[in-house]
């Protein structure tokens, strides 16, 4: 996540195809965000924050549709519309305020507590992340 002031909050970005990119919110649920937060270390839950303002700048939006379920321990596990294919606006990027704040974990700057794209997901969904070209 990348935010300027918070730790364990900021808009969700991942590593893909060599360029970080934004993860779009529709239809994220409260499960999806609880798997995001445990994942960076930031707690057991948290909530998507809507009334942000819009960030400045281009990007791409690399994926849109993500469903975790209770059992998924990690965003790639998750299923999600097909990546690299988003047809959300920049409204829609997902901005994430996880419910615990550890003072170990920095979100400052673009190298930061990114989810990147994993080399290898043993175990992942087959519809849970994009395949490599």
């Amino acid at each position: 996540m990348v935010s300027e002031d918070q730790q364990c909050a900021g808009w969700l970005e991942v590593f893909y195809n060599g360029t970080w990119g934004s993860v779009c919110r529709s239809p994220m649920d409260e499960v999806t965000v609880s798997v995001i937060c445990r994942q960076l270390g930031c707690g057991d839950s948290g909530s998507l924050n809507t009334s942000v303002a819009l960030r400045e700048g281009s990007r791409p939006r690399w994926v849109d549709g993500i469903r975790c379920q209770n059992t998924d321990t990690s965003l790639w596990q998750c299923p999600s519309d097909p990546w690299n294919c988003s047809s959300c606006s920049p409204m829609e990027e997902a901005y994430i305020s996880c419910a615990v704040v550890l003072d170990s974990l920095r979100l400052h700057g673009l190298q930061d507590a990114r989810l990147p794209y994993p080399s290898q997901t043993p175990g992942a969904k087959s519809n849970s992340y994009p395949s490599r070209q």
